[in-house]
């Protein structure tokens, strides 16, 4: 099920006339002058290397909405009409997250984490060639799925920014983490969006997206070399950061929902408090 054009169109629009005012320059933007790599911890720099690989497969996840929103195979031009105007939204996402791929890559040149351009490449590449699925192909659990990805990385990117003291690396992610906020902000309005115009979202909609929140998994979780245990040492870098929250705050955000549509309080309501106590977030 997808959103009408009409619907689609106005969100697309907006999240790229604010992005077209939010740029910030990888090369220029950051206080390089002032890099000090002693101030970095080595769960630091190990927190730099992961968040790099789950940002460098971007050709992964380009590709795989690519396969699921067509152009060129689309069924009918409804379809097609509609996926070209998402891809106005996929292009300019894409464009932002190879930003932070590339300059987190010339982080940890610059820094010495790997001094090798060689070896960062193909360690880089190893890992990008990977097959990656998002696992869902519905457009609104597709939504929730990089929704819950976004907000996850923003908050991420904040605790670790608050224990970092080493000047480049704050400042890039904060420019990180307001690049994530934006772009879930843009998933927050569709999801908005597929809920409010569903004809019984009750039974079309909701149960859905209550699946993602359940089965939500990082990227990379099962195909990155050692996964489990550079994510637990990464998040030891961020104790602040709690994993269930990117849930935690869809939650709330689906409850703020319910009180803007009357029609919508029971059913979302009904939904998030079986999520509360299942997920045992506040």
């Amino acid at each position: 099920m997808h959103l009408q054009t009409s619907v689609l169109r106005p969100i697309v629009s907006s999240f790229n006339l604010i992005g077209d005012d939010a740029n910030w320059n990888r090369f220029t933007g950051l206080p390089w002058d002032q890099l000090n790599p002693s101030l970095l911890t080595e769960g630091q720099r190990g927190a730099v290397v992961f968040v790099s690989y789950v940002e460098d497969h971007l050709p992964g996840y380009f590709h795989e909405y690519q396969t699921l929103f067509p152009i060129e195979d689309a069924q009918t031009t409804e379809e097609a009409i509609h996926n070209r105007e998402l891809f106005r939204f996929i292009v300019r996402w894409g464009f932002e997250e190879d930003k932070h791929a590339q300059v987190l890559t010339m982080y940890q040149l610059k820094s010495g984490i790997e001094p090798s351009e060689e070896v960062l490449e193909r360690r880089m590449i190893e890992e990008n060639r990977k097959s990656f699925s998002i696992g869902f192909s519905e457009p609104v659990q597709v939504f929730t799925y990089t929704l819950l990805q976004e907000k996850a990385t923003q908050m991420y990117y904040q605790a670790l920014g608050r224990r970092v003291t080493e000047p480049v690396l704050g400042k890039l992610l904060n420019y990180l983490s307001k690049d994530e906020a934006r772009h879930y902000s843009f998933f927050c309005q569709l999801l908005e969006a597929f809920v409010r115009t569903a004809e019984d979202p009750e039974k079309e909609v909701l149960p859905m997206i209550e699946d993602v929140i359940y089965s939500y998994k990082m990227p990379l979780h099962n195909t990155m070399t050692d996964y489990r245990r550079k994510a637990i040492l990464m998040a030891r870098e961020a104790p602040d950061y709690d994993r269930n929250a990117p849930q935690a705050v869809l939650t709330a955000m689906l409850e703020k929902m319910a009180q803007k549509h009357e029609r919508l309080n029971r059913p979302i309501l009904k939904m998030t408090e079986k999520m509360r106590s299942r997920l045992s977030v506040r």
